[in-house]
This record gives structure tokens, sequence and C-alpha cells, in this order.
């Protein structure tokens, strides 16, 4: 299987992303037969019980694949650690900051929303299974794939390293069952160049122990406000914002363009250093590529390019377009702003009331709302002499943007805040809400 698998990667790692999304159905069919406290303790007690599934069906690939020994090597290690240093410093940041930020929406009541200790610890056990079975379908198989077939020089290690990117950043797309297509269009786009980052910390180091590390401390820093505080993985991924898949990218393919630069490849493809006459000094050396290797790596990269500028144009369309989101880019005349959070003080719904004066144009409408029950709405109106121009309802997570053609005059704003399927009695909300012009 390994020699038919080396031959057609592509084929082969296709056919496992449709195992690993099987084996995710299996694991989730799992929890009917799981006992009540599995199913009714959040989404990080359900996963930690998929996962398992997941794990067990992974590491039984690397074998079925002739990978299994991969297992066993604990050499470079800490090689591996030291290559995904940005990964544990700025996840680090990542988890302070974000901690941060909900202490601060929580206010007075962040003692009160903390999950109890045993659900934190699921959260962090769920991470710790992600990275496993993760790595093992995509680092341990699919990576070791494509460097079989194509790493026997420098342009080769660098299409292996693409294509692995790809393959994992289009698995994200099983996410698009639960999650708003613009925040897994997001996701898949920066998950594409972190793949590729973390293929490059393992063809450094060959050590799948390390990558296993880094990939769930990075999960366990991201969803780490939710872990603690409560929440879930859906809501924060249609959070996102196309902006994102630049500012999550960029980085990632930094790291891996320094991680496999050309000083390395002797020590990624544990090539030998020429040995150098006596009285003569050799300060470097490089490996060559040949033309149907460079062939290829041009191919890989005009495919990612391709593959990544698709993924961007669909999430900024998604979002309502490229004029509807002209705000990432520039800043027009702001006519109206409206900021508040707080906790919920019981009332079923309550509301303001605000003005503002417009010229007559093309205005940006941009909503945020960023509530800690998923089953609050608000109602956000906009009113010019008793006539409706723009309403809509939006429930728990979400960030719009929208373009709305006004007349010159006043216009009145009615916000209302629906917390009458909410049960949690330390519920808050956090609502952002700008008219821009274009």
């Amino acid at each position: 299987m390994r020699k038919s698998a080396v031959n057609h990667p592509f084929a082969a790692s296709l056919v496992i992303v449709a195992v690993f999304i099987v084996t995710m159905v299996v694991g989730s069919l799992v929890l009917l037969a799981a006992p009540p406290v599995f199913i009714e303790n959040g989404e990080f007690v359900q996963q930690m019980v998929a996962e398992c599934v997941i794990c067990l069906v992974g590491i039984a690939l690397t074998g079925i694949f002739g990978y299994f020994g991969i297992w066993n090597r604990t050499e470079h290690f800490g090689r591996g650690l030291a290559c995904g240093g940005y990964i544990l410093v700025v996840s680090a940041f990542t988890a302070v900051s974000g901690v941060a930020v909900r202490l601060e929406e929580l206010g007075g009541n962040a003692s009160k929303s903390i999950e109890p200790g045993w659900k934190i610890l699921c959260f962090t056990v769920a991470c710790l299974l992600i990275g496993i079975g993760e790595e093992s379908f995509f680092r341990g198989v699919v990576a070791n794939l494509f460097w079989d077939k194509h790493a026997k020089d420098p342009a080769g290690v660098w299409t292996a390293t693409i294509y692995s990117g790809l393959i994992f950043g289009a698995m994200h797309g099983i996410n698009l069952i639960s999650s708003d297509i613009v925040g897994v269009l997001v996701q898949m786009a920066a998950v594409i160049a972190m793949g590729m980052a973390l293929t490059a910390i393992y063809y450094r180091s060959k050590n799948i122990w390390a990558v296993i590390i880094l990939h769930a401390f990075l999960d366990f820093c991201a969803m780490l406000p939710t872990g603690i505080f409560g929440g879930s993985i859906t809501e924060d991924i249609s959070s996102y914002s196309p902006i994102m898949a630049i500012t999550s990218s960029l980085p990632y393919l930094i790291v891996t363009l320094f991680l496999l630069r050309k000083s390395k490849m002797p020590q990624v493809l544990s090539a030998e250093p020429i040995q150098n006459a006596p009285g003569t000094l050799v300060l470097s050396y490089e490996i060559s590529s040949s033309p149907a290797s460079k062939v290829s790596r041009r191919r890989a990269v005009i495919i990612a390019l391709a593959v990544w500028v698709t993924l961007f144009c669909g999430c900024v369309a998604a979002h309502g377009g490229f004029d509807d989101y002209s705000g990432m880019f520039y800043d027009g005349e702001e006519v109206f702003s409206y900021d508040e959070e707080g906790a919920w003080n019981g009332e079923r719904t309550f509301g303001v009331e605000m003005s503002f004066e417009a010229d007559a144009g093309s205005y940006r409408v941009e909503i945020e709302s960023r509530p800690s029950e998923p089953n609050s709405y608000v109602f956000v109106q906009i009113l010019k002499g008793g006539e409706v121009w723009f309403e809509d309802n939006y429930g728990g997570i979400c960030n719009v943007n929208c373009t709305l053609d006004l007349d010159a005059g006043e216009y009145t704003v009615n916000i209302i805040y629906n917390f009458s399927e909410v049960d949690n009695p330390n519920a808050t909300y956090d609502f952002e809400m700008e008219v821009v012009g274009e």
C-alpha cells in the first residue's frame, strides 16, 4: 500500500482526508452510546470522546502506510520545539490577551463564569488529543507520503511542504457543516499556511512528538478563553473576519521560508557536509535541485496561490463583497458609533434609541456582537421619518458588514437586546455598531 500511495500521494491524501471525516462522524456516533455526562456538558467534553477515536485511527494509519516508526523517534525533540518558537511565543501571547479581554467583558461576574475544574481538564485533554489525532493523519502520513515522493532535493522539499499544507487546509472545510462560511474560508486560508509551517518543523526535526506538542499548545492557547469561561468553538470560527486570512497566513509563511532557507536544506535532507581538503576552508555548500523538481515546485506554488486567492476572494464575497468590506483597506467619515458591554440585568428585552445625521451617499454599516450566550439576540433597526431603511436580527457571536445608501437627513437607530431564551444569570453582552461613509 505504501508504494502505491507514494506514487500517487494526492489521491492517497484525499482518501486519508475522507477517512478523517468518516472517523469524526464515527466519533460523534460513539457519543450516542456514552453516558449523558459526556453529552450534556459542552463541546469540549464531547470532543474529548470523539478525538479518542480519531487518535486511534490516525495511529493505526501510520502503521498501515508503513510509518509507525515515527512514534519511536525521540531525537531532535528540542530542535522541533526550537523551530516552533514562533508558535510558542505567539500562542502564549494570544492566550494571555484572550483571557484578559474576556475578564474585561465579564467584569465582576468573571469568577462566577469560570467553568468547573473537571471541564477545564477535559478541555486541556481535548486539545492534546486534537494534536495527536491531526498530526498522526497529516504529518505522520500525508507529509511523509509527499516527502517520499518529492523530497529528493531542496525544490522537492518545498513541493512536499506546500502540498501537505494544502491538504491540511482542505480538511478544515468540514467545519462548513457547523460554522459560518466566511469564518470557515478564513480558517482554511490560514490553516494552509499553518500546515506548511508545521510540516517544515516536522521536516527539520523528524520528530512527531514535537509537532504534536506545538499543535496542541497552539489550539490550547487559541481556545483558552472559551475553555475557561465557556462558549462554542463553532461560534469562535464564525466570528473570523476576512482580514484575518491575511494577518494569520503571512506570519506562518514567513516562518516556513525561514525554516526551509537554503542554508538549512542539508540538515533537512540529512546530507553529509562536503569534506574539505587539508588546509582549505569550506564555509558553505549547496544541494542542487533537478529541473523536474523545480518544475514541480513551481507548479505547487501556482496551485497554492490560486487556492489561497480563491479562498480569500470567497470569504470577502460571502462577507458582502469588496465594496462592503472596503473598510479593510481604508476608513471613511464616521457618522454613528455605538459600543456597549455589560452584564445581563435579568430583563428579557432591553435596548436603546439613538440618532445621527447623514448626508446623501453610500455608507458602510459595521456590526459586531459578542454575547456570552449563543441563544441571545440583538435586533438592529435604522429609520428615517418612520420609514425603515435597515433592520436585521442577530443571534450569538456575529460580525457583519454591509452597504447602505442613505438620503440626507436625521436617522433613528433602535438596538434591542433579547435574552428571553437565556437561563444563565451571569450572561453578558458586548455590541458594537458603526455607520461610516464610503
